[in-house]
């Protein structure tokens, strides 16, 4: 047994204990390090959960109100929230308390006006001409599409923005979404369908009556609601965990080139075709009223070298001139309404489909927030949607000013609503209108 000296006793024990103190002192600043690394860790986390929060649910919520209410294309967990981004949401904030308050506005004027002249549609004169049902079919077409507006400013843009609803789905959304642009092809739709009423009306007068029907007339615009519907309904079950069979109904297609630029041409063919057969119809009554004036004015020298002529006799081929001139001036008159319908249609739905196909987060001509910032994009976007929604205010204006059958159709309404009579003169001019004026045509 080996016997320790007591120098190397005591140095054995003052080396235990300045081990002891070593790993003591050790101990102590990993504990230290470690807590103050979590405190960091946990501060620096609030801050990314804040931003995170707020890049999440008030940005892309402002974003979707532009983007055409559709889904964000932002990335919410990779790139920090920007000064611009948020003076932005700001501003935007302050320019949604009055901008879509004085929209909505606009849009309860649309409705009111589309509506008065759908519910006025039982006091039309019988017989209704397919003009005129494929008019009352287009009011209510608008009285729908500004009542889904008013329901995307609400939804989208209003209570997001001004109230920070947070949506966990965008179900109601791509539901919305479908209507709206279904909406705004059944208007184009119906548009078309006028131009080829009126196109046999004038080129095929004797046989209109045996081409366009009742039934058929019925038939034609079932199919404007419906066609519409299934395809757009068709672009949002089409691909797998996208659209409506997305857990959210995440309808990222939306954004697409491939989507904007099918609805795009399916939108412009029949308006473009709309224009050309206008034009043909006008070139064709233009014609026969120039051959009428010259008709006219051959009579009158006829008559100013006759002295013994009897202006109160008047001859079978006297009449009938004067039956087809009155034809033709109504014919010109319709087609002049239309074409003013047709023309503030192009300007407000056509500029509104234009920005649809070119601004979009993948495959467009313009990028969103890469070809375009911000506030052009919302400048734009809000310019567009008010065109579309003085259109649909301005419609109810253009039928009762431009045709008499809608205009005393809306008076009946009205005094059957005040309880006052209707004026028994008037009514029998009115019904007079598709017998007289537009008969045997009957556009």
């Amino acid at each position: 047994m080996r016997i320790e000296s007591p120098f190397r006793i005591l140095l054995l024990l003052r080396r235990q204990n300045f081990q002891k103190q070593l790993i003591m002192r050790t101990a102590f600043f990993f504990f230290l390090s470690i807590s103050s690394f979590s405190a960091t860790f946990s501060y620096k986390t609030i801050l990314l959960k804040k931003d995170a929060m707020l890049t999440s649910t008030m940005i892309p919520l402002i974003l979707d109100a532009l983007l055409d209410n559709s889904t964000s294309t932002l990335s919410t967990t990779q790139s920090p929230i920007s000064i611009e981004v948020l003076d932005y949401v700001k501003r935007v904030k302050s320019i949604y308390h009055w901008l879509i308050p004085m929209m909505i506005i606009i849009l309860l004027i649309a409705i009111i006006g589309n509506g008065l002249i759908v519910i006025s549609a039982k006091w039309l004169s019988s017989p209704v001409s397919p003009y005129l049902k494929l008019c009352i079919s287009l009011a209510a077409a608008d009285t729908w599409a500004a009542f889904l507006l008013i329901l995307g400013l609400i939804v989208n843009s209003y209570l997001p923005v001004i109230w920070g609803y947070q949506k966990n789905s965008m179900c109601f959304e791509a539901l919305l979404e479908m209507f709206r642009i279904s909406g705004m092809l059944t208007s184009d739709m119906h548009l078309f369908a006028l131009a080829i009423n009126q196109f046999f009306g004038t080129m095929y007068p004797l046989k209109y009556k045996i081409m366009i029907t009742t039934r058929r007339t019925r038939f034609i615009i079932f199919c404007l609601w419906t066609i519409p519907l299934m395809f757009v309904f068709g672009w949002f079950i089409a691909q797998p965990d996208d659209g409506l069979r997305h857990p959210t109904c995440s309808f990222t297609f939306y954004n697409r080139f491939p989507f904007r630029i099918t609805i795009f041409l399916i939108f412009m063919l029949p308006l473009i075709s709309t224009l050309i057969i206008y034009g043909c119809i006008l070139v064709k009554l233009l014609k026969a009223k120039v051959e009428f004036e010259t008709y006219c004015n051959d009579q009158q020298m006829e008559i100013s070298q006759n002295n013994n002529y009897n202006k109160n006799n008047k001859t079978p081929a006297t009449r009938s001139y004067s039956t087809r001139s009155t034809n033709v001036y109504s014919k010109l008159k319709l087609v002049w309404t239309t074409l003013l319908i047709v023309s503030t249609f192009s300007l407000s739905w056509g500029l509104c489909v234009l920005y649809f196909v070119m601004v979009c987060a993948d495959g467009c001509i313009i990028i969103y927030r890469q070809n375009i910032g911000l506030y052009m994009s919302l400048f734009l976007s809000s310019t567009v949607n008010l065109l579309v929604m003085v259109k649909l205010a301005s419609n109810p204006f253009i039928y009762t000013l431009r045709i008499k059958a809608i205009r005393s159709s809306v008076d009946r309404f009205l005094n059957k609503v005040r309880r006052r009579p209707n004026d028994a003169k008037s009514y029998f001019m009115t019904s007079q209108v598709h017998t007289s004026a537009i008969e045997p045509t009957a556009i």
